[in-house]
């Protein structure tokens, strides 16, 4: 019986990692039939609540004075036979990453199969000790093109491109705001980064309420407690007859149904502008790392991802209206760009890769 352990993962209030693993286990199990997935979570009952289909889901040990007491219970699960896959994207863009890179180490002296998978990564932070870690690992299967040419650039040799995983999860039905409306998301994380960005939204809310017939959907994607998308969205008002305000606790597939059902949305977290991309529904993305652009480029939505550092009423709703001006012909190009996006997660291409590495290919 084939053995999947996950990793990586920071739990379910998190649906952009929601959506991932829920996408990560349905592919696993198509192309393995009855193989054993174990999740390594963050916060196991988050999973739970959102009916996470792993066989065995671990937590951490928070007592734990290394990354390899914190991860114990994850590393006990490793065997020779284990293919252990990272899933959490985009963990090598940001500090810390070691303690992910401690899972990894465990599998290699193991003597299993490490594949970081579905990932971006941020060249500039590739440092001696990084490239040791990453060139290690048997395969990195990078989720857009900027990152995947950015490592072949400096000879890593272990390195194929797909799409992010997400782009195969199918939407839930759920309550939709009323009318034609637009989705705005928005979170702390963007906010702390350049405070400018909340009063860019407001000043987009008040001209599209003025100028257009849209309604407002407001729409949280990420609910931890220490960045919680509801506490950024609290914030903007508006003429409430047009403002929608989406429940927290709703499921990625619902979040996506809302976000493919809207005539155009704008985004801070990269996994509710996905669900806009895989869908064909023109977004706006807020861009504060490689992954932003990279997918939103391999998309050719380049030129509708404002940098982060750059955000300001005007440009923000300059890009907007063009986008809702070009809407249709944009909707027309993402229908061939996402459609080149999911054969890339083809199902009997992505089991090849698979076994390969299973067996040491």
């Amino acid at each position: 019986m084939t053995h999947y352990l996950l990793y990586a993962h920071g739990g379910a209030y998190n649906h952009g990692s929601e959506a991932s693993v829920k996408c990560d286990i349905e592919l696993l199990r198509a192309i393995s039939p009855g193989c054993r997935i174990t999740l390594s979570s963050h916060f196991p009952e988050q999973d739970r609540q959102f009916g996470i289909d792993a066989d065995e889901i671990v937590g951490r040990n928070l007592s734990g004075g290394s990354y390899e007491e914190v991860y114990a219970d994850t590393i006990s699960r490793i065997t020779p036979e284990t293919i252990c896959l990272s899933v959490g994207g985009d963990v090598y863009c940001y500090p810390k990453w070691q303690r992910y890179a401690a899972v990894h180490n465990a599998a290699i002296k193991k003597g299993a199969k490490s594949i970081l998978w579905s990932c971006s990564l941020e060249p500039s932070m590739i440092d001696e000790e990084m490239a040791s870690v990453l060139s290690s690992h048997h395969l990195i299967a990078a989720r857009e093109s900027a990152t995947a040419a950015a490592l072949k650039k400096r000879g890593f040799n272990n390195v194929i491109l797909m799409a992010d995983i997400a782009f195969l999860l199918k939407p839930e039905k759920t309550d939709l705001p009323e009318g034609k409306y637009v989705v705005l998301n928005l979170s702390p994380l963007v906010i702390r980064k350049n405070p400018a960005v909340l009063e860019a939204y407001q000043q987009l809310i008040d001209r599209i309420i003025s100028e257009t017939d849209l309604n407002i959907a407001l729409l949280p994607h990420v609910e931890v407690s220490v960045d919680n998308d509801r506490e950024a969205l609290e914030q903007l008002k508006g003429n409430e007859d047009r403002i929608f305000r989406i429940p927290c606790g709703l499921s990625a597939a619902e979040y996506k149904y809302i976000i493919s059902n809207s005539e155009l949305c704008v985004a801070a977290r990269t996994h509710a502008t996905i669900a806009a991309w895989s869908g064909g529904v023109p977004a706006l993305a807020i861009g504060y790392s490689t992954k932003s652009l990279g997918i939103a480029t391999d998309l050719g939505q380049e030129k509708y991802v404002i940098d982060i550092n750059c955000v300001d009423g005007e440009l923000m709703c300059n890009r907007f209206f063009s986008l809702y001006e070009n809407r249709k012909s944009v909707s027309a190009l993402l229908e061939i760009t996402a459609g080149r996006c999911r054969e890339l997660l083809d199902y009997g291409r992505l089991e090849g890769i698979l076994k390969a590495e299973k067996n040491g290919g």
